[in-house]
């Protein structure tokens, strides 16, 4: 008990630790307690950012799922506040998923079967294999794409992810996407924009004429070209920001993602 009670004690903010570390004979109504307490938990953090609010949570799961116990009441009440946190995880991962599904009034689907085949299209020239587009792990592309609009950045700074940092800083990056719960060893990047003024109900084509635009101006470049027809990379996530006046592009290459 004195690794369980060290543990317990490094969240001293959680007004639960002590009656959870001092515990013996745990019984199922005690199940009520934690429910109660998870609501204080919620209260307490309401203010802080998903992002934050999920490190929280994770920190506390990975060191309470270390535990080895060997009472039987303990390891049910354990297991039942390690469902109550995870729980809380999943619902705030789904919730920053849905609010950065942009841009309504166009078929998502058919934009993202064309910018992948463009890229396969070169990359079979270069005879290198597809590649594959991940719709689970999407988000970082959609979520990088919205910072870039909300600042509107135009310029080299587009991979910038603090202060400090000029055109691209590795370190910042892979932090950056540890944030987001990816872990990776290979990845790339590419950003672009251009204009894009389109209000009607179906906006797909001039989504997909403005996104090629993108292709051929900057993807196809010296600089990111290297990206498209990599061997490195065998997985590709992208998606699309707008101010209605512009589009944001970011792309990302991946290999070998957790």
């Amino acid at each position: 008990m004195k690794n369980y009670k060290k543990i317990w004690l490094s969240f001293a903010t959680l007004p639960f630790i002590i009656w959870l570390s001092f515990a013996s004979n745990v019984s199922q109504s005690d199940k009520e307690k934690v429910d109660k307490v998870m609501l204080v938990v919620d209260r307490q953090w309401k203010n802080e950012s998903a992002f934050s609010q999920i490190s929280r949570y994770e920190k506390i799961i990975n060191s309470f799922s270390k535990i080895k116990l060997k009472d039987k009441d303990q390891k049910e009440i354990i297991s039942y506040m390690l469902e109550c946190f995870q729980d809380r995880v999943d619902k705030l991962k789904s919730q920053i998923k849905t609010q950065n599904q942009v841009i309504s009034n166009v078929d998502r689907d058919k934009v993202k079967d064309e910018r992948l085949a463009w890229h396969n299209y070169e990359r079979e020239q270069a005879w290198l294999s597809p590649y594959t587009y991940n719709e689970s792990l999407n988000y970082t592309s959609l979520i990088r794409a919205q910072q870039i609009a909300s600042e509107q950045r135009k310029t080299w700074s587009t991979h910038a992810r603090k202060s400090g940092d000029w055109y691209w800083n590795t370190e910042s990056i892979r932090a950056w996407f540890s944030d987001l719960w990816v872990d990776v060893s290979y990845f790339s990047e590419s950003n672009a924009y251009w204009y894009y003024n389109c209000k009607k109900s179906d906006c797909t084509n001039e989504m997909i004429e403005a996104l090629r635009t993108c292709f051929n101006r900057t993807f196809l470049d010296r600089t990111h070209r290297p990206a498209v027809v990599s061997s490195m990379y065998n997985e590709i996530w992208l998606w699309v920001a707008t101010n209605w006046t512009y589009i944001w592009l970011t792309t990302h290459y991946w290999k070998d993602v957790k």
